[in-house]
């Protein structure tokens, strides 16, 4: 337990108990209130506070609320569109490519991480989902949920684990649903960007003598698109380029390069002894036209931008719904049922078969009979091999080849196979509201959530079996079998060159990874006036419990677990793991004046010592409405995160990391700057497991500080709060996957220039020199001071053209985000990317305007998007930074009721995003992610997205 957060609590609660015991008059003040006047309203629980108090109450801490009209206004279409309308939020993955979580959605408050972000649904939690950040760490999966459910989203933004518990360290994001929905409503909806999509809502709800029932129905669908359909990103990574020192999407394990093989040991080990040729068909058309081949030097390189997709097909089925009905005059029973089916379909085409038995390839018989290579030299195999299709007509025997290449090459895009990615989410809520007295209630309620996510990836090849099926001749591993399929073979006429689907099923399987999550909460809460001060005003509490139970496990399949299937990624296996967590919390709210209020929080948590130990956090908010146009607020407290399932377990995941070595290097050979400096040409991107070790890691926590103003006079309403995080014991990797393989090449000569390999024993490579493995390990840095200011304005003109018109400007200034690494080491990462650390994207200005016209039937809504340039540096390196992008979109909204007869209301809606059709502002091809060219958590690669909804009710 920390020591400041225990000296903070001592004099919270000593303050809290002290005050109960005060009499009624000791803190009297005078008061000119008119009780009577008082209007009735609806006492509800509030974003932020456990107190059940009146709908207009403004609590201490800042609100940013996104109602029903903006969420309609801001042309969203997922409830993921609208992260790029919230200034608050950065490091969100819009459209994360080549992942588990490709497909998935999260709020990432202030750039704390995606975990740093507390996602609840009208106050309790949303669930979790069973695939973790690169750092270890669950989060919310916020695309569960249809969009037509929501009412408002309410983000809160201070640190909140006072009130919530673990996870509210950036912040609270409050999905708060139609709950008082009545009648039918039907929806549609067509988008069309660099990809199409289509949506289909419909709501149901209805009151009866004592409840109410509502149900929410969405129905989505997409189209993809691989890498190879953006001009910008093909343009940027040179993915078309016969120059393999430019080309970021060009592989060396690519087409096929052979070289002569022998056994000189007779152990049925076969070696490379000669030079290597390329495959005599690199660089001509496979079976549809595309040509993904050139040859360079003695190999044929792939070219394989289309291998995978950057916006995966997508299908969701989400239903939500909610009941309540009064079982007596005093006590309501309320529950919550949602599903949702997530289908996301990749791509894969050419995928690699590791090597890990022999001299860096396949054997392939001379008797093969697509094998048409003749020796050279027929006495002096080391003189190498050349392909003579006449000489082995001839009767030339075929040369023993030692082939190094990929199971199936030119077999993207089109021709690639679909890699699904399922999730299926449930989550249940059920409880009850109780009027204990005429002062006092009670809410108790039991949260169940499941995820299950089933990971399939076709094209997964056993390597054993790769070779026996070639050592057969079953398989062709020649460019014949693309190039000209319908060849015959030399050897043996009823055989032809192409591979068929039975061919590859001899040693390609579908890879199955499953994973699960499961989350229960119980909670109950009472909430009531503890006493009446002498000027009337009333001192209010909320105390209450709250477990929670986190279930995870996760299952990978037998060729995955034994390293069979090509893969050179351990599986780390977490069979019914389960994070137990008891909390205890309390609450008061103070009206000192009737223009003064404190609010005063405090929460005890513990997971046991295994699990991350115990916290106690409280928080402390003052509200003082100065005047009758001027509100002060300010709040100070401490929040947490208790480290994962995963980050005491380990992780795994892979990608590709830029490898600065000269492909065949032994250790001391030239390798990175000098490399390329002498002509040589590095391996460039490679993809590899990155591994992540697990181990007994300190929760992380924050002190925040929150100090606003909010100031509004008859037209105009305007604030700003200043906000600062002080985050300790950060959970994240202890050193970047990327950096631990450049690292490998160090500067011998001191003049700048990187020169010399010298092995990191964490990255492992196979006989050949290319990688296999980088392993790191999760640890606790040091921390990250944060800083910052949000700003919002509105103001409303009466009467222009006929209707009124509204201006809406949110904008976050990012002043101060230093990292510290808890050796002394501090970078300023404030208007960088932070690709090292496993925080968030952070441009230091982010701003929203919305210029709104309305009347009676007619809306029409010019958006602008801007976000600053940013740097993109890590400890070590300084890339080129990040151009600043400001988009433009509009909307125009129609009521044309009476289209579909006289009942009811409908609305129609056509916007366009980004109408300039901006592309996403370049990344340093150099830098971490480079090959993808643009920052996924900042950037949009759609481009303009033009969209047509129309809404009916009655």
């Amino acid at each position: 337990m920390r020591g400041l957060t225990i000296g903070a609590v001592g004099l919270g609660i000593a303050f809290m108990v002290g005050l109960f015991a005060l009499p009624g008059d000791a803190i009297a003040q005078d008061s000119d209130r008119d009780q009577d006047s008082e209007r009735i309203i609806e006492e509800i629980t509030v974003t932020g506070s456990n107190i059940r108090r009146k709908r207009d109450f403004e609590t201490p801490s800042p609100i940013q609320t996104i109602d029903i009209e903006e969420i309609s206004a801001s042309g969203a279409g997922q409830v993921q569109d609208l992260l790029r309308n919230l200034p608050v939020n950065s490091g969100s993955e819009i459209s994360r490519s080549q992942s588990q979580r490709m497909g998935v959605s999260q709020f990432s408050l202030r750039g704390l991480g995606l975990s740093g972000t507390l996602t609840l649904v009208n106050g309790r939690r949303a669930g979790v989902s069973p695939i973790a950040t690169d750092d270890g760490f669950f989060f919310t999966d916020i695309n569960q949920y249809p969009v037509n459910m929501i009412r408002s989203i309410e983000v809160l933004t201070d640190g909140a684990s006072a009130t919530y518990g673990s996870e509210a360290v950036g912040g609270v994001v409050n999905i708060l649903t139609r709950s008082d929905f009545e009648g039918i409503e039907f929806g549609a909806e067509y988008r069309n960007a660099s990809n199409e999509a289509v949506q289909f809502n419909g709501a149901f709800g209805s009151s009866f003598d004592r409840g109410h029932f509502t149900t929410f129905v969405n129905y989505y669908e997409q189209d993809g698109n691989f890498r190879g359909d953006f001009d910008w990103l093909t343009n940027r990574s040179n993915a078309f380029s016969t120059n393999a020192g430019l080309n970021l999407f060009d592989s060396s394990t690519g087409a096929g390069r052979y070289a002569s093989a022998a056994d000189p040991d007779g152990d049925g080990f076969f070696e490379r002894i000669s030079g290597e040729v390329p495959d005599a068909f690199c660089g001509q058309p496979n079976e549809i036209g595309v040509v993904s081949t050139f040859v360079n030097g003695s190999n044929c390189h792939y070219q394989f931008i289309n291998q995978r997709k950057l916006i995966p097909d997508t299908t969701r089925l989400q239903v939500f719904s909610q009941f309540n009905y009064d079982m007596s005059d005093d006590v309501e029973f309320f529950s919550e049922l949602s599903f949702s089916s997530n289908e996301i379909v990749d791509g894969i085409g050419g995928a690699v078969a590791n090597v890990r038995l022999d001299d860096g390839g396949h054997f392939v018989p001379g008797s093969h009979p697509f094998n048409y290579f003749v020796l050279n030299d027929p006495l002096d195999a080391t003189q190498g091999v050349t392909w003579d299709p006449a000489a082995i007509a001839a009767g030339t025997p075929g040369a023993d080849v030692i082939f190094r290449g990929r199971p199936l090459t030119n077999a993207d895009g089109a021709l690639a196979d679909d890699f699904l990615r399922q999730y299926d989410n449930t989550r249940g809520l059920f409880g009850l509201n109780a009027e204990l007295s005429e002062n006092w209630s009670m809410t108790a309620s039991y949260m169940y959530a499941r995820t299950q996510f089933t990971d399939q990836q076709p094209r997964s090849y056993e390597v054993n079996a790769f070779r026996a099926a070639i050592a057969s001749g079953a398989w062709n591993p020649f460019g014949s079998a693309w190039a000209t399929p319908n060849d015959t073979s030399l050897k043996d006429p009823t055989q032809d060159a192409g591979n068929t689907q039975d061919d590859l099923r001899l040693f390609s399987s579908i890879r199955t990874f499953t994973a699960e999550s499961v989350q229960q909460v119980a909670e109950v809460i009472f909430s009531g006036d503890v006493f009446e001060l002498s000027n009337g005003n009333i001192v209010s509490v909320a105390l209450g419990g709250q477990y929670r139970d986190l279930g995870y496990k996760d299952i990978a399949d037998s060729l995955s677990f034994f390293q069979l299937d090509g893969r050179a990624d351990p599986v780390f296996t977490i069979a019914n793991t389960n994070q137990d967590v008891y909390a205890i919390f309390g609450e008061a709210l103070i009206p000192f004046t009737d223009d003064l209020e404190v609010q005063l929080a405090v929460r005890y948590e513990d997971y046991g010592n295994d699990q991350g130990g115990d916290s106690t956090d409280p928080k402390f908010g003052v509200r003082y409405q100065a005047t009758d146009g001027l509100l002060l607020r300010g709040s100070v407290g401490t929040s947490f995160q208790a480290p994962s399932i995963r980050n005491v377990a380990g992780a795994v995941g892979a990608g590709a990391i830029e490898d600065p070595i000269v492909i065949g290097s032994a250790p001391g050979a030239v390798c990175g700057e000098q490399a390329i400096l002498d002509g040589l040409s590095p391996a460039g991107s490679f993809n590899a497991a990155q591994i992540t070790t697990g181990g007994n890691l300190d929760p992380q926590d924050a002190l925040n500080y929150n100090l606003g103003l909010v100031f509004q006079a008859d037209r105009f309403t305007g604030s700003i709060d200043y906000w600062v995080y002080d985050f300790d014991d950060l959970i994240s990797t202890g050193q970047n996957h990327d950096d631990i393989v450049l690292n490998e090449c160090v500067d011998t000569n001191g003049d700048g220039i990187t020169d010399t390999y010298v092995p990191d024993p964490r990255v492992v490579r196979n006989s050949n020199g290319q990688l296999n493995s980088v392993t790191t390990n999760f640890v606790n840095l040091g921390k990250v001071e944060a800083e910052g200011f949000d700003l919002g304005a509105s103001y409303v003109f009466d009467d222009v053209a006929g209707g009124e018109l509204s201006l809406d400007a949110r904008a976050t200034i990012i002043t101060t985000f230093d990292i510290n690494d808890g050796l002394g080491n501090v970078f300023d990462g404030a208007g960088n990317r932070n690709s090292f650390s496993g925080l968030g994207s952070m441009p230091d200005l982010r701003a929203n305007l919305a210029v709104t016209w309305r009347n009676d039937r007619h809306r029409a809504i010019v958006n602008f998007r801007h976000i600053g340039s940013y740097d993109d540096r890590t400890p070590t390196n300084t890339f080129a930074g990040i151009d600043s992008q400001t988009l433009i979109d509009l909307q125009y909204g129609l009521d044309v009721s009476g289209l579909f007869g006289s009942d009811g209301v409908t609305a129609l809606t056509v916007g366009i995003n980004n109408v300039a059709d901006e592309d996403p502002p370049a990344i340093d091809l150099s830098s971490a992610e480079g090959r993808i060219s643009y920052d996924n958590q900042v950037a949009d690669p759609r481009g303009r997205v033009f969209y047509v909804r129309i809404n009916h009710g009655f």
